[in-house]
């Protein structure tokens, strides 16, 4: 239905990988839902994940391994306030 392959959903599905924005838009429609209840993860007490969370993460994948070291020491100093 989301004209994928195979193996790119069973990836989805084990969270292996992420779905671009052209895959995220064809799940929502085929599972007729909004596009950010697949966004969002709800998790007991946990919070939630946006889709700043999903941009991230792409970005993350598109650095070097020096501007990922440099990206991880920026957040590990947000988190810790």
């Amino acid at each position: 239905m989301i004209e994928r392959s195979v193996e790119t959903i069973s990836n989805l599905e084990r969270g292996t990988s992420l779905p671009n924005e052209a895959t995220l838009r064809r799940l929502a429609k085929s599972l007729e839902v909004p596009i950010e209840d697949l966004l969002v993860e709800r998790s007991s007490g946990a919070g939630s994940r946006s889709m700043e969370f999903f941009q991230a993460t792409e970005l993350l994948k598109m650095m070097d391994e020096k501007q990922l070291k440099l990206a991880y020491n920026i957040l590990k100093l947000i988190a810790n306030g």
